[in-house]
C-alpha cells in the first residue's frame, strides 16, 4: 500500500498561511519604544529617559511613573520641556540631593506616553538600582539576599553574606514566608561616607544605621559586631515590616524587638542570665510597662527591656515550638490584636501569658496586679555584640552580583506586608551613640 503524505502537507501549509494573515492583520502600536535608560548620578539625582516615536501623531505628554524600595505608593515624575514631535527624547531628572535616599535601593519605573491622536502607551515595569558609584563597591548575592560592602577583604563579604542568608532562612523558616525579591544589605565604613545619602544636614552623629523597606544600610567595621548581631536583627525588621505592611492593629514594641533580637545569631545566654537575675530580685519589668518605648526608659533599664523582649520570644518558641511562634506573628498580622492573636494561638490572655512566661523562667507568681496596656509606636536600638551561639550555618555558596542588575520579579513578597519602625520608606533610626550604656555586658 502507497502511503499518501497531501493530508500532512495540506495542514502545514494551511498552518503557515494562518501564520502570514495573523502577522499581516495584528495591529502595529501606534506609539513604540526605542529606547530606554536610567542613569544614576549618587547621591545627587537618578534621570530616567525614554526615546519614542508615534506613527499616529505627535508625542504630547508624558510621565514617569516609581517606586522607592518595596514601598507600594508610586511617585509621579514630569519629562523635561520637550517640542511635540513624531520621534522625542524624554528625561525626567528625579533629584536625590534633597532627600534621604539610600545607596542600592532597588526602583520600579515605567512610563505612560500620550500623542496628538490620543493614542497611548504604558511600557512594561522596569527594575534598577540607584547606584553608589562613589566607591569601588563588591557585592555577594542570591534569590534571597544581597550585600554590598567597599575597601574590605572578600572574607568580610563572604561573612556578610552568610549572616544575611542565616537570618533569612530563620525567619523564613518560622513564618513559613519568603520575599519574592533579596532582602539588601549595605555596609559603609565609616560615619562621612554613610552621612552622604542623608538630605543635607540631617546625618546626626549618633545614628549608626537606617532601615529602609526592602534594604538595610549601616557604618561599622566589627566583623563579630556585625554578622552575630547586627545583620541577622536589621534583616528581621525588614522582613518583619513586609509581613505587618497592611496590619492596621497595633504590633506590640516588646514583641517587635523581641522577634528581631530572638533573630540574632547569638546563644543570648547574657540576656536570659540579666532576666534571671530580675526575676530572682523581684526587678522584672511588668508586661504592661514592656509596652512603654524603649527610648523613654532609663539607660539602666533599656537593657532589662531588650533581655525580657528577647525572653518573651523565646518563651513562645521554646514552650510550644519556632512554628507556633510563627503562627503567632502571623494571626498578628492577619489584623487580631495581641491579645486575641494569645488567644487564638496559645489559648491565653496576656495575664495568662506573662503568668506562664515568668513560670518557664523559673519565678512563678500567683497573680498580677493590674491588666495589660496596649503598646504605644515602637522604636529600635541596635544591642551590643554577645557570644555567637556557633559557627555560622552553611549556606549557598554566594555568586558575584553587578550592583546595577535589573531584578526580575515585579511582586515584592508573597504576602500583604508594613511595620510600625518608620519614617520614609519605613525607615528605623538605630541607636548607637550609648550602645555599651544601652546594653552592658554582664561580668
Amino acid at each position: 500500500m502507497k502511503l499518501s503524505h497531501d493530508g500532512p502537507r495540506t495542514a502545514f501549509s494551511f498552518v503557515v498561511l494562518l501564520l502570514v494573515a495573523t502577522a499581516i492583520t495584528a495591529p502595529t502600536p501606534a506609539i513604540r519604544v526605542i529606547s530606554q535608560s536610567v542613569e544614576s548620578h549618587f547621591p545627587d539625582n537618578l534621570i530616567f529617559t525614554i526615546q519614542v516615536r508615534s506613527d499616529a501623531g505627535q508625542i504630547s505628554d508624558a510621565v514617569v511613573h516609581y517606586q522607592v524600595g518595596w514601598d507600594e505608593a508610586e511617585r509621579l515624575g514630569l519629562p523635561e520641556p520637550f517640542t511635540p514631535a513624531s520621534e522625542v527624547t524624554l528625561t525626567h531628572v528625579w533629584d536625590t540631593a534633597g532627600e534621604t535616599v539610600p545607596p542600592f535601593i532597588e526602583v520600579t519605573y515605567y512610563w505612560q506616553i500620550t500623542d496628538s491622536a490620543g493614542n497611548e502607551l504604558t511600557t512594561t515595569p522596569v527594575y534598577t538600582d540607584y547606584t553608589d558609584h562613589t566607591h569601588d563597591w563588591r557585592s555577594l548575592g542570591d534569590e534571597q539576599v544581597i550585600v554590598y560592602w567597599y575597601d574590605q577583604p572578600a572574607d568580610f563579604g563572604s561573612a556578610l553574606f552568610e549572616a544575611s542568608v542565616e537570618g533569612y532562612e530563620h525567619v523564613a523558616s518560622i513564618t513559613g514566608i519568603t520575599t519574592a525579591r533579596p532582602v539588601r544589605v549595605v555596609i559603609y565604613n565609616n560615619q562621612r561616607d554613610f552621612c552622604a545619602f542623608y538630605a543635607p544636614h540631617s546625618c546626626q552623629e549618633w545614628v549608626g544605621g537606617e532601615t529602609f523597606s526592602g534594604i538595610t544600610v549601616q557604618w561599622a567595621t566589627d566583623r563579630v559586631w556585625l554578622v552575630y548581631e547586627t545583620v541577622p536583627h536589621e534583616l528581621a525588621h525588614i522582613f518583619y515590616s513586609e509581613i505587618f505592611r497592611h496590619t492596621w492593629v497595633q504590633v506590640p514594641t516588646w514583641f517587635n524587638e523581641g522577634i528581631a533580637v530572638y533573630n540574632e545569631r547569638t546563644d543570648h545566654s547574657r540576656e536570659m542570665a540579666r532576666v534571671a537575675e530580675a526575676a530572682a530580685d523581684g526587678t522584672l519589668i511588668p508586661l504592661r510597662h514592656m509596652a512603654t518605648q524603649a527610648s523613654g526608659l532609663a539607660h539602666d533599664a533599656i537593657d532589662l527591656w531588650y533581655a525580657e523582649a528577647y525572653s518573651l520570644a523565646a518563651f513562645i518558641a521554646d514552650a510550644y515550638g519556632e512554628e507556633k511562634l510563627g503562627e503567632v506573628i502571623l494571626t498578628l498580622a492577619d489584623n487580631h490584636p495581641m491579645e486575641e492573636t494569645l488567644q487564638l494561638t496559645l489559648g491565653m490572655d496576656l495575664i495568662e501569658f506573662e503568668m506562664a512566661w515568668r513560670e518557664w523562667l523559673g519565678y512563678p507568681v500567683d497573680t498580677l496586679p493590674t491588666p495589660m496596656m496596649p503598646a504605644p509606636a515602637t522604636v529600635t536600638q541596635i544591642p551590643l555584640p554577645t557570644a555567637p551561639r556557633g559557627e555560622p550555618a552553611a549556606t549557598l555558596t554566594p555568586g558575584p552580583v553587578t550592583p546595577t542588575a535589573a531584578l526580575p520579579t515585579p511582586t515584592p513578597v508573597s504576602v500583604p506586608p508594613s511595620f510600625p519602625c518608620g519614617a520614609s520608606f519605613g525607615a528605623v533610626l538605630l541607636v548607637t551613640l550609648l550602645w555599651a550604656v544601652v546594653r552592658p555586658r554582664l561580668v
